[in-house]
């Protein structure tokens, strides 16, 4: 019984845990100045940047490759976070959650982006094109007789980028070839962490976690508190952190003429920014409703950051404007 119920437990936790990161909110930071220099790497969304800097402060991106995007499979972006339905129908190879996997659902289309440009021939075509990501994920290291303990977090960072539970989890549940013990670097709070309904031990063990919030124990950092990073002992002072993080709304993204904003609370001022990948402030509005509607026809084609900020709380998006 013991064991059947650690595999299924095992099983959930897989279904739940954070995706392959490739773009990591946190490491955005439209703030830092980086330099104006024109070094093209193609990151593992599809986007060109400018250089490296450009790529981890405004785009969030946790890997590239040197030179533009080319637009088609061999630039190897990371299709994980993309929700295709939940249909059967065989749709191709892709690099999916770290690894080369074959694709089922409704179709390439969604949001209006064709994701098609981004299949391979093969799955031989797939490892070839993209070695060092194939060779992170190894799906050959599933063990069914491994049972995993899924109530003592001890985080590690995987090749994938991405803080896995514990090396039990990272090896045997999410195939990670590599880790280093530690949570990835600025890597705190993930929502897809978030999972009450696991049920963790209520023994006292009391941890600071990043966010300044005593936990009793580790399981309820991260499973409660969504969290990845904490310190032995309670927090010398408690902050009370309101998880009402903006969550911004943008329609349409790519954009040619007029832009529609919102996900914030309508009763106090945002201030809004979209700021051009050199660093230059393209456009700056502060509004006080549930939405706002701006002009981004004079914007030059390309990509952009929108950020806003209200009561303390920031948030980025990346916005694409073509002619």
């Amino acid at each position: 019984m013991k064991h059947t119920l650690l595999v299924l437990m095992t099983a959930a936790l897989a279904a739940q845990l954070p995706a392959q990161t490739c773009v990591d909110s946190t490491l955005i930071d439209p703030t830092v100045m980086c330099p104006a220099l024109w070094a093209p790497v193609c990151g593992c969304d599809g986007e060109t940047y400018s250089n490296d800097c450009w790529a981890t402060y405004y785009g969030g991106v946790t890997s590239w490759v040197d030179g533009e995007c080319t637009g088609t499979a061999a630039d190897c972006v990371d299709l994980g976070g993309i929700d295709f339905g939940a249909c059967d129908m065989a749709m191709g190879v892709v690099m999916y959650n770290g690894s080369c996997t074959y694709l089922s659902g409704c179709g390439w289309l969604v949001d209006e982006v064709d994701y098609s440009v981004y299949s391979f021939a093969s799955m031989e075509d797939c490892q070839a094109s993209c070695p060092e990501t194939a060779e992170c994920i190894d799906p050959s290291l599933a063990d069914p007789l491994i049972d995993c303990n899924v109530f003592e977090p001890a985080p590690v960072c995987g090749c994938d980028s991405v803080s896995h539970f514990n090396d039990c989890v990272a090896t045997y549940v999410d195939f990670v070839s590599t880790f280093e013990p530690g949570a990835c670097l600025g890597d705190c709070y993930d929502e897809a962490r978030v999972q009450p309904e696991m049920g963790c031990p209520e023994n006292e063990d009391p941890v600071c976690g990043c966010d300044s919030i005593t936990y009793s124990n580790p399981c309820h950092a991260w499973y409660y508190g969504g969290l990845a990073q904490w310190t032995p002992g309670p927090c010398e002072i408690n902050r009370v952190v309101e998880r009402t993080a903006l969550r911004l709304r943008i329609a349409p993204n790519p954009a040619t003429n007029l832009l529609s904003v919102s996900g914030w609370n309508a009763a106090i001022p945002v201030r809004l920014q979209v700021i051009a990948l050199d660093g230059q402030l393209a456009m700056q509005r502060v509004v006080q409703a549930a939405d706002a509607r701006i002009d981004v026809e004079e914007l030059a084609r390309g990509m952009y950051i929108l950020q806003a900020q209200q009561n303390g709380f920031p948030a980025v998006h990346q916005l694409f404007i073509l002619e």
